[in-house]
């Protein structure tokens, strides 16, 4: 796990790992960086965010998002992206 108070402000940490951080779901962190409260290093398919971006986050964001529900959590991301929900194999 990553220690925000002793890594370097320039480390990248996966959407993964600021939620591990944060204590909070992926969708959450991707919320966080939608709304602009959370600036993110766009990869190709994989959200990275500068460890200084995620303490400056903590410090100026005040109440973080609560954890969403594993099962809740696909669905809204599905929705966040505008995908539709993943279908059932017909075959």
């Amino acid at each position: 796990m990553v220690d925000l108070a002793t890594c370097s402000d320039y480390q990248l940490l996966s959407t993964a790992e600021v939620a591990e951080l944060l204590n909070i779901s992926e969708a959450s962190v991707r919320k966080l960086a939608r709304d602009g409260r959370l600036r993110v290093i766009g990869g190709f398919r994989v959200l990275y965010f500068s460890a200084r971006a995620v303490k400056d986050c903590v410090n100026g964001c005040g109440a973080l998002p609560a954890a969403v529900p594993a099962r809740a959590q696909d669905k809204e991301a599905a929705e966040e992206l505008g995908s539709p929900e993943p279908q059932a194999d017909p075959g």
